[in-house]
């Protein structure tokens, strides 16, 4: 969410006290400021409703005085648009389906006030989407009225066009073609009051502003209806006429001053000192761009460029001194920048850059173009040399906002992310949602660190305590900074699942760890434990690319095993098991990772058709110090092997630890104990000892 406070008038059917205060501390903390009334019957309802405006009802569904359906049913009745949450005890799905049924918009667990967070924040984001809606239909429809007025009254004449024919003509243009009545000329195809010499260049004029909505000016000859000529300048140009896409027509003399008037407006959409576009121009084309986008599904780029020792040179050499050094640089900008694409100044020492690009790859070697061709440059101010570096930020073009405006902010905010300057950022939208909860600045080592290829697979052997050896690994991901200083691993997934990029980092560990087992010299044995993250788990494309990339690689389903979370498949059972299943059915190898860490789930291991269970580390790491450790890890080991699943226990790290678990007939074991992770498979699992 923004950082702007949204204030919100809340109604609560909540009969706990505590509970309800919990709720409201947890949105003031989201960073909302929360107006709330507790109501419990119909009558504090009614009377709520005819005091005040609110904006959101949370209700349990089934309070004795007043249940979630009444108050729905009361607030219809009152004409109010107050979207209404029902809080669950439990996430069931006939109570879901019930509680949408009675009107609710959504429904959160009772007792997960972040999702209760989550939800209330998206769900006043659609009221004030559809209060905003409203009102613009009302200023539209105000506009409309206004518009058709000054049409009417217009001295120039015009028109609108639809599929050929007209469908509004004002007064000055009836008088120009000689009609008297406006029922008349609707009858008359727009084409029949052009000269033959003309028509077929009004037709492709016609064309071609169905397909890219560009003006256009042309000289033609009308004919009149009582048959005689006239020389004129036409413009044509789309618009939108009773909610139809039509063409306006406005017909001026011939002897106008059209070119003195293009020569004006090219005029004021220059910047006065670099004869660059001023940002009033270069927010026209962002408009354009973003309609382009929406109707033709072209893809836009914006970068935002900006010289990082504007405030140093402004200390030295004074206002004069920097805007010689703006105008250098825009002449710089201008020969570096390809014509196609639109360049502007936006303020004092930065600049725009509008271009089309499909994947933003254009954008992106253009800004790391801009920034290593920089650096050498020689820049003069009143005979002394300066050099100069960019910061720039990259904001796609799209219908998120309907301010245009927004996406030079946006990518001014991605710009402002480059603590020392001298490089580019893309603006990640899930980066600025984040309303401070994770460090930018570790979200941008771990992105330039995936896009820059400081990332590896570390290997750790899983050896088995007893029996026959099997060569088996947990592939386990390394990051490092610029500095070749590694990222904690427990930072990583997290922030990338914040940030958008957890399902790449998964698929990414899928094949390099395929391409390591192709590489080893026991390909034909061994197996890789790798870990698919939450959003991997609810991503309906991971398991179309995991068979994808095992047909590439044409290596057997079960070298790699797929392994997931407790507490990932517990919040998403459903999802994980259609998904264990389809893996299942497909050949494949899954493990359930982190077991026993929540007691209540260990019905897990019999609703999943897992085939190995790793022990959580909470569980196990005291077992060798602690009685009822050891009993614990013990039922849960039995649990697992009555259920002819395998056993692993993660983090044996000391000798102690392996001699308590030898007699409890683990099956797998791994840690710093056998060996730390490592950038090769070269374990020895013959000379383990056990």
């Amino acid at each position: 969410m923004t950082t702007d406070i949204k204030t919100i008038h809340l109604l609560l059917i909540e009969p706990s006290s505590n509970h309800a205060e919990a709720i409201i501390n947890a949105l003031r903390n989201r960073g909302f400021a929360v107006r709330a009334t507790q109501i419990l019957t119909p009558e504090e309802l009614g009377l709520i409703l005819e005091k005040q405006v609110s904006d959101l009802l949370l209700a349990i569904p089934n309070h004795p005085d007043l249940s979630a359906r009444q108050a729905i049913e009361q607030i219809a009745q009152f004409g109010r648009d107050i979207p209404a949450i029902v809080m669950l005890d439990e996430l069931q799905e006939d109570h879901i389906v019930k509680a949408l049924k009675d009107g609710a918009c959504n429904v959160v667990s009772h007792k997960n006030l972040e999702m209760l967070c989550l939800i209330t924040e998206q769900t006043i984001n659609n009221l004030d989407n559809r209060r905003n809606k409203t009102q613009a239909e009302l200023a539209l429809r105000a506009s409309e009225k206004r518009c058709t007025l000054l049409l009417d009254s217009s001295q120039d004449a015009i028109a609108y066009i639809h599929d050929g024919m007209h469908v509004y003509a004002n007064r000055a243009y009836l008088e120009l073609f000689a009609y008297s009545d406006h029922d008349e000329v609707l009858c008359v195809p727009a084409l029949d009051m052009i000269a033959k010499k003309n028509q077929k260049e009004f037709k492709q004029y016609l064309k071609e502003i169905a397909t890219n909505n560009d003006q256009h000016n042309f000289s033609f000859c009308g004919a009149r209806s009582d048959m005689s000529t006239f020389e004129a300048i036409m413009t044509l140009s789309p618009a939108n006429f009773d909610n139809e896409n039509c063409t306006q027509i406005m017909i001026r003399s011939a002897t106008d001053h059209s070119e003195l008037e293009e020569k004006l407006k090219e005029l004021s959409s220059l910047d006065t000192v670099t004869d660059l576009y001023n940002k009033v121009y270069f927010v026209e084309q962002l408009q354009k761009a973003q309609e382009k986008s929406i109707e033709n599904a072209c893809t836009f780029n914006l970068l935002y460029v900006e010289y990082d020792q504007h405030n140093q040179l402004k200390g030295e050499y004074g206002i004069a001194g920097v805007e010689k050094i703006t105008q250098e640089c825009a002449k710089w900008l201008s020969d570096k920048v390809n014509e196609e694409y639109k360049l502007a100044r936006l303020a004092d020492h930065s600049f725009g850059i509008l271009i089309e690009d499909k994947s933003s790859q254009k954008a992106k070697d253009l800004a790391k173009m801009l920034c290593n061709e920089v650096k050498p440059y020689l820049f003069d101010i009143e005979g002394h040399t300066v050099k100069i570096t960019f910061s720039i930020g990259i904001c796609p073009i799209g219908d998120k906002s309907s301010d245009v405006g927004q996406y030079i902010s946006d990518a001014h905010s991605a710009a402002s992310r480059l603590e020392n300057g001298d490089g580019f950022k893309v603006f990640n939208r899930a980066l600025h949602n984040m309303n401070g909860n994770v460090d930018p600045l570790l979200v941008d080592k771990i992105q330039e660190a995936i896009e820059s290829g400081r990332i590896q697979l570390l290997y750790q052997p899983i050896v088995k305590l007893h029996g026959e050896e099997k060569p088996l690994y947990q592939a386990l991901l390394r990051l490092n900074d610029e500095a070749g200083n590694p990222i904690e691993a427990e930072q990583v997934f997290p922030i990338a699942r914040i940030a958008g990029l957890g399902v790449k980092l998964d698929k990414w560990i899928v094949t390099q760890a395929q391409r390591e087992i192709k590489t080893t010299n026991s390909q034909d044995k061994v197996q890789i434990f790798v870990h698919l993250s939450s959003v991997s788990l609810i991503d309906d494309s991971m398991l179309g690319f995991i068979e994808k990339t095992f047909a590439a690689s044409k290596l057997n389903k079960k070298r790699l095993v797929f392994q997931f979370d407790e507490s990932d498949a517990a919040n998403h059972l459903k999802r994980v098991l259609i998904l264990t299943a389809q893996l299942k059915a497909k050949g494949f190898v899954t493990c359930l990772s982190d077991f026993g860490a929540d007691p209540e789930q260990i019905t897990l291991i019999d609703q999943l058709d897992v085939d190995f269970v790793k022990l959580s580390d909470t569980v196990t790491e005291k077992l060798h110090t602690d009685a009822e450790s050891m009993a614990r890890v013990q039922h849960l080991l039995d649990e697992i092997h009555n259920r002819d699943k395998q056993s692993i226990i993660p983090k044996v790290e000391e000798a102690a630890m392996l001699a308590a678990l030898w007699p409890m007939n683990v099956r797998y074991i791994q840690g710093f104990y056998l060996q730390r992770p490592s950038e090769k498979m070269e374990y020895d699992f013959s000379s383990s000892g056990f």
